[in-house]
């Protein structure tokens, strides 16, 4: 599976909060130039890439404003002004067709969206437990086993020296934080995450008791936000292909939502 769940970018930029707020972003973005452009040599690709990721610093994270609207209505403008811009002076040396100038398409743009979201709460729950007052190495080292090896929980009790149920308790610790961190990043701090994540894994493992469990929610603001994730997350799902970083995101997303 994809070692991107717990690396970003270099420890140089992650001192810099701007560059933490685009670090997530790094892989995902990779893998959309490679869907979108697969006639432009890699070497090209990374280059836009970070011409991409330097447009993000350096002129959407300083202005961007949550209460303006979701990241991705920038990332949109940041992507297409740098690919407009990037394909017109390599004119003379890679053909350029009329759809590679359009605007992302907006599934395919949530769902990359949605994959640094995932990434950055994956490597908070990581960061925490791998060093400091909170540190358990053995919780990392079975997250890593799910999403970096995708291992299974038998394979992963071997590894480690743990038993069953050892390694399905520290999952499902992870995976709420998680979930949590993920609604923390969508909603803000004050925001009931651990609800939200709780009722969230319950509609992901349960479709069809989906309707009436958002039903039965009390609490407008958490209905809501979980019912917005979900549908994301299915979308992320179908909008997704089959090339080996995407299998890796679907692998992950069912590892973090939908495990045992």
């Amino acid at each position: 599976m994809g070692e991107y769940w717990l690396t970003t970018l270099s420890a140089i930029r992650e001192r810099d909060p701007d560059w933490r707020a685009i670090a997530a972003y790094e892989v995902p973005v990779r893998r959309y130039l490679a869907r979108r452009f697969p006639r432009l040599p890699e070497a090209e690709r990374e280059d836009l890439l970070q011409e991409v990721l330097l447009a993000m610093r350096e002129r959407i994270v300083p202005r961007y404003d949550p209460a303006a609207g979701r990241f991705r209505a920038f990332l949109q403008t940041s992507i297409l002004n740098t690919v407009r811009d990037h394909l017109r002076r390599r004119r003379d040396h890679v053909p350029i067709e009329p759809e590679d100038l359009e605007a992302p398409d907006e599934e395919e743009l949530d769902a990359l969206d949605l994959e640094a979201l995932l990434v950055r709460a994956v490597a908070e729950v990581h960061d925490r437990y791998a060093s400091g007052p909170e540190q358990d190495l053995s919780l990392v080292y079975v997250l890593s086993g799910v999403l970096v090896h995708g291992l299974s929980h038998k394979a992963i009790a071997k590894r480690e020296g743990l038993s069953a149920d050892q390694v399905k308790r520290k999952l499902q610790r992870a995976r709420g934080e998680i979930l949590a961190g993920l609604f923390r990043l969508l909603l803000g701090p004050e925001a009931p995450v651990e609800r939200c994540a709780e009722l969230a894994r319950a509609c992901l493992r349960a479709p069809r008791k989906e309707a009436r469990l958002l039903e039965r929610e009390p609490d407008p603001r958490v209905r809501d936000a979980v019912g917005d994730l979900v549908r994301r997350l299915r979308t992320a799902r179908g909008s997704l292909g089959v090339g080996a970083g995407e299998v890796d995101l679907l692998r992950g997303i069912e590892a973090v939502f939908l495990g045992s």
